[in-house]
């Protein structure tokens, strides 16, 4: 057992951790009824928020007074109470967060004195997790996770009418037409789906035939025009 972080707060000081893997993630369908054939037929499906039940156990409780165990239980509850979300940083698994989480429910403090513990169940609005950043400056890399992620890519612009970046296995690409000095720095956030110019938005310039795309695990091979070098940055999700 090892502790957890919640909204940057290490519980550590106070509680050992023990995380209870759920074995997959849930999907919500969306089904519709085909005449002539029995049952439905999957239209579409979404991933739905994770939840992650941790049973939190009180260190050394029989060293505190009843006052200390109190004021514990106290601060614990203040750190979980996190109405604006957070991040979240479980046992086992100390190079992933997951974000946009709150505190879901919990039970009671239970069992004897000498092993007090309670289950907080925290729920992950966003349920993939993040993993370590990484960037290139190349146009074929790798991309580890297990869940395919949006980059964000920094292009210095050659003089022209535009620049563009295409994923070559899919065929998706964001182009931006309008006017660009040799050295402007174009801004492409793939998540935010926003596109800057030396910092000023330009996202109006983006074509409508534009798709800001995901990078899928495995290797990547971008195509780029219109600029003189580039970066593309992501962070690593993971299922």
């Amino acid at each position: 057992m090892s502790s957890l972080t919640f909204c940057g707060r290490p519980l550590s000081p106070y509680v050992s951790a023990e995380l209870e893997w759920p074995a997959a993630h849930s999907l919500a369908a969306e089904t519709a009824r085909v005449p002539g054939r029995p049952g439905l037929a999957l239209v579409s499906s979404d991933v739905e928020p994770l939840e992650l039940r941790v049973r939190l156990h009180l260190d050394a409780p029989e060293a505190l007074t009843a006052a200390e165990r109190a004021g514990v239980r106290r601060t614990i509850r203040a750190w979980l109470l996190a109405d604006g979300g957070g991040t979240l940083v479980v046992p086992g698994e100390p190079g992933l967060e997951w974000r946009d989480v709150v505190c879901a429910g919990s039970t009671g403090w239970t069992g004897p004195l000498a092993d007090a513990s309670a289950t907080v169940t925290f729920l992950c609005l966003d349920p993939m997790a993040y993993g370590a950043e990484r960037s290139s400056a190349g146009d074929a890399f790798d991309v580890g996770g297990t869940w395919p992620t949006r980059p964000v890519m920094e292009l210095t612009a050659t003089a022209g009418s535009g620049a563009s970046v295409a994923c070559t296995g899919t065929g998706e690409r964001v182009e931006l037409a309008r006017a660009l000095a040799a050295g402007d720095l174009v801004h492409i956030d793939c998540g935010a789906q926003t596109v800057t110019v030396n910092g000023a938005d330009a996202t109006a310039d983006v074509t409508l035939g534009s798709d800001f795309f995901r990078l899928a695990p495995g290797r990547a091979a971008l195509a780029f025009e219109g600029c003189s070098s580039h970066l593309v940055s992501w962070r690593e999700r993971w299922a």
